[in-house]
């Protein structure tokens, strides 16, 4: 498939903005695309080369990009760097640059989407010694082949620029409508999804064996599953109500991991955000190979730090010093881990996700042979209320962060949130101290005391996974110290766009809008009304339009999350915890 056919499309997605459009486009491309080629197609609209669990990037930085254009254009590097100025947009600048360049070139040296992703992934391949420069040879040598449009989307995705605004979600969506014609076949392909994290290979199995084997999905030792996410109610009694009888389970404050051993007895550890943090954690590897029994298995459950001295488990702000890649058999002696399993998901070629909870817990404690390092998440049956709000007290006092309440029929949701699970801590017995997950869209220049800092806040927003754009939620201008105002306006700038992107929905005007790429952690007093705000978005019993706001939003001390936006806090949870905050209140005032 020509590459200009890819560019096409990505150019009338950006110039569209309706999310049925974009579907629309995308379908019709994957309709094009063979089979064989489906999934470089599918990894090229998410703009990666591998699934993200890989950990798999491009890297090449603007400078990188800017040198390459700039031998491939025949002019300055200053040259390219005032276009990127002018344009905002290294991509626009690349595609101004090369197109009377690309007018000589011969039609014999048109590009296939097949050259362009192949070389890519050797720059992403590429590191060590003299890396740098193979990066820009090969960026040359595609530059040199390519139409103006068409060097505009490989500059992109080679600095991870994309600014076409598709999440998976529309991704699922166009694979539906490309088999089906409408999207009655999105959750099994989104299950699929799910169970393997890989989005291109859903794609090439959808397309090359059909519907039947995408149905049959299984979980897959190496690839990371999707988590299951945990509601919120905001009382003991609520939980019952709800649920009945149920499981109640320790919520440790650790790391969740999935741990995965796969028939030739490799070990992985993954981040409940799919990183492989496998060489992190060396004394989990090794207590996995020998207390944990099965051929191949998927292992869900929190690593928490233990003081060595009291055998107690050590508070997260601790335990979080264990996420470093330097020094870590040092550390592993100073914060031991031990993993308290809570899911076995996968089991010696058996899906055990589609399983009730009490078989999956009884399959734990067969399999589980409970050591220094491994355990198994506490677990009690509950069907009062008042004896579930002792073990939630009795839990706090602990040290733990509150309790997680299970439907002893349920399956396990792969990323899904269900009231399967839910969960109850000591935040939610009160006004709103729950943390959000809020994406950067724009930042504020600085005034007073801020101004030598070129920051003095940012817009913020919740991502709507119905509608696969992200609604602004909060400015936030507190929170920060002066070292991270000037790692904000430095990272900002390199990520500044000339006009709101397209899959961002806000009323409010920040200085400066930037392309949805950053998750920062803020806590709020509470979620308030608001007519500026297009988070969850509706009109009031008096007529008049609101969304929801943050009020007094700061930024935590965990700062900036190390996920994908489209993993941020959601509308939905955003409107959950506005009703569970005026539910308490009532019943505060009940009381």
């Amino acid at each position: 498939m020509l590459f200009s056919k890819v560019c096409e499309t990505f150019d009338r997605i950006e110039a569209t903005p309706s999310r049925l459009s974009s579907t629309d486009f995308l379908s019709k491309l994957f309709l094009e695309t063979p089979a064989s080629q489906i999934r470089r197609a599918v990894y090229f609209c998410q703009g990666r080369v591998a699934p993200e669990f890989e950990d798999i990037e491009v890297g090449i930085g603007d400078r990188i990009a800017e040198q390459a254009v700039a031998r491939i254009a025949g002019v300055s590097l200053a040259k390219v760097q005032s276009e990127y100025r002018k344009k905002g947009d290294l991509g626009e600048a690349a595609s101004n640059l090369l197109e009377k360049k690309a007018q000589t070139r011969l039609a014999s040296e048109e590009l296939t989407a097949e050259k362009v992703f192949d070389s890519v992934s050797r720059m992403a391949q590429s590191s060590g010694t003299g890396s740098q420069e193979k990066k820009i040879k090969i960026l040359c040598e595609l530059l040199s082949k390519s139409s103006g449009a068409e060097a505009k989307t490989i500059v992109r995705f080679c600095t991870d620029n994309m600014r076409i605004g598709i999440g998976e979600p529309t991704i699922i969506d166009a694979l539906s409508f490309a088999v089906a014609g409408d999207k009655s076949l999105r959750p099994d392909i989104e299950r699929a999804f799910n169970l393997s994290s890989d989005l291109g290979m859903v794609a090439e199995v959808l397309l090359a064996q059909g519907m039947e084997k995408i149905r049959a999905f299984k979980p897959i030792p190496g690839n990371p599953i999707r988590p299951a996410l945990a509601e919120r109610l905001e009382s003991a009694e609520a939980i019952i109500e709800k649920l009945g009888e149920c499981a109640v389970e320790g919520k440790y404050d650790g790391f969740r991991i999935q741990v995965h051993k796969d028939r030739n007895g490799k070990i992985r550890i993954y981040s409940r955000k799919q990183e492989p943090m496998t060489l992190m954690f060396p004394e989990l590897v090794r207590a996995v190979g020998t207390d944990i029994a099965g051929r191949e298995f998927i292992i869900e459950g929190e690593a928490v730090g233990i003081d060595p001295k009291t055998g107690k488990i050590l508070p997260f702000q601790v335990t979080v010093q264990r996420r470093r890649k330097h020094g870590i058999e040092e550390l592993s002696k100073k914060i031991p881990l031990k993993m308290f399993c809570f899911e076995v998901l996968y089991l010696d070629g058996k899906d055990m996700t589609l399983l009730p909870y009490k078989e999956r817990h009884a399959t734990i404690e067969r399999i589980v042979s409970k050591s220094e390092k491994i355990g198994v998440a506490e677990y009690k049956l509950c069907n009062d209320a008042g004896k579930l709000q002792a073990i939630f007290e009795d839990a706090l006092k602990r040290g733990l962060e509150g309790i997680i309440a299970k439907d002893l029929n349920a399956p396990y949701t792969a990323g899904g949130r269900k009231f399967a699970w839910i969960k109850l801590k000591k935040s939610y017995q009160g006004a709103l101290s729950d943390t959000v997950d809020v994406v950067i869209i724009g930042f504020y220049y600085g005034k007073g005391k801020r101004t030598k800092l070129g920051f003095g806040g940012l817009l913020t927003a919740v991502y709507d996974d119905e509608d696969d754009r992200f609604k602004s939620i909060a400015r936030v201008g507190s929170g920060f110290s002066e070292e991270q105002m000037s790692q904000f306006s430095e990272m900002l700038s390199k990520i500044i766009v000339k006009e709101k992107p397209r899959e961002v929905d806000a009323l409010m005007e920040p200085d400066e809008w930037v392309a949805p790429k950053y998750v920062v952690e803020v806590n709020a007093d509470e979620i308030t009304k608001s007519p500026v705000h297009s988070a969850g978005r509706t009109v009031g019993a008096d007529g008049e339009e609101y969304g929801l706001a943050l009020r007094f939003p700061r930024m935590t001390a965990a700062g900036i999350r190390d996920k994908s936006p489209h993993n941020a806090t959601t509308v939905n949870e955003i409107i959950e915890l506005f009703d569970m905050q005026n539910r308490t209140r009532k019943n505060s005032r009940r009381g």
